[in-house]
């Protein structure tokens, strides 16, 4: 008998800590500081703007209210989830980071309006996760719902702003785009935004087809912040040598490519060396590990002076053609 109860009871027991565990409020440790010597650890329970409501361990049952104002300030510390979520970013693997983000959007969610919390940031890095990954769908939706004021950052609250421009592009509103890069021609942005803001502006002047003028659009999307927008850049480039090898022009140049009818004085020798210095740039840097396209491999063979071979690579003849010496 004696053994059925101890059997019995176990299950019990479980069902008890579960539920203790459920009714144990979700917190976040944070650092309060009341004055110079006076640094209190507290953990939040919940917040406002103003106010905010917490726990002097993280054990305890018991809780105090208290004026945000009150504190000299209130420092939250990074939960590790968040930390990994972000190595995760930095890494580029944005489809694994993103869902991390979603989780602690939800699981911090009672402190969403409190200034620089975990929920707003987790939800604003999923908003440049859906981004980077081309969803522009998903990117709208989730802004629907984004609160940006809690962003404590100004280059976030700068990043909310111009998600405008790929809401136009998810739309294909051209004109839209091109009246609105006009607007911020002389605002100071910093560079991965200027870089936004620049691919966004070429693919509206290429909409309007305006392939000369989106060209430069994109030459400043790909050198804005010397290639550190990697998603950026990449694309950038791709519709670089995309435009280029429409051109009738460059078609022209390649057929006379060292031929004695070939001219280095036309728009088309030109347009040909800057598609080939973009692969090559490609193939070097902008890649991120992902192959120059079969397309656009051609462009490679093509330099001033020698013709490229796979042995002798376009940016590194072997001895200078004659004609430039």
């Amino acid at each position: 008998m004696k053994k059925f109860l101890c059997v019995a009871l176990l299950p019990c027991s479980a069902l008890l800590t579960t539920a203790q565990d459920v009714a144990k409020p979700v917190s976040a440790e944070a650092l309060m500081v009341m004055g110079e010597d006076e640094t209190v650890p507290i953990w939040i329970v919940a917040a406002t703007k103003t106010d905010v409501r917490y726990m002097e361990s993280a054990i305890a049952t018991d809780t105090k209210d208290m004026k945000i104002s009150r504190a000299k300030s209130i420092y939250l510390m990074e939960p590790k989830e968040f930390t990994q979520a972000i190595d995760l970013f930095q890494a580029r693997k944005y489809a694994e980071a993103k869902p991390k983000f979603a989780a602690l959007k939800a699981r911090y969610k009672f402190m969403e309006s409190m200034r620089g919390n975990h929920s707003v940031l987790s939800a604003f890095y999923e908003l440049e996760c859906l981004r980077k990954l081309g969803d522009l769908e998903g990117l709208a939706t989730g802004l629907r719902r984004f609160i940006k004021d809690p962003l404590a950052r100004g280059y976030q609250l700068k990043q909310v702003d111009i998600y405008v421009f790929w809401d136009a592009v998810r739309t294909k509103s051209w004109q839209r785009i091109d009246a609105l890069a006009k607007e911020r021609r002389a605002e100071p942005l910093p560079n991965f935004l200027r870089a936004q803001v620049a691919y966004c502006h070429g693919l509206a002047l290429e909409g309007l087809g305006k392939p000369g003028p989106a060209l430069n659009a994109y030459n400043i999307a790909l050198t804005a912040d010397s290639g550190a927008s990697e998603e950026i850049t990449r694309l950038a480039a791709l519709n670089i040598m995309r435009i280029h090898k429409a051109n009738p022009a460059v078609q022209l140049a390649i057929k006379l490519w060292r031929t004695p009818d070939e001219n280095k004085n036309t728009q088309g020798y030109f347009r040909l060396l800057e598609a080939a210095s973009v692969a090559r740039l490609y193939q070097l840097f902008l890649g991120s590990g992902t192959a120059l396209p079969a397309e656009f491999k051609d462009f490679l063979k093509y330099q001033e002076g020698e013709a490229a071979t796979p042995d002798k690579p376009a940016d590194k003849p072997d001895k200078p053609d004659k004609e430039e010496e």
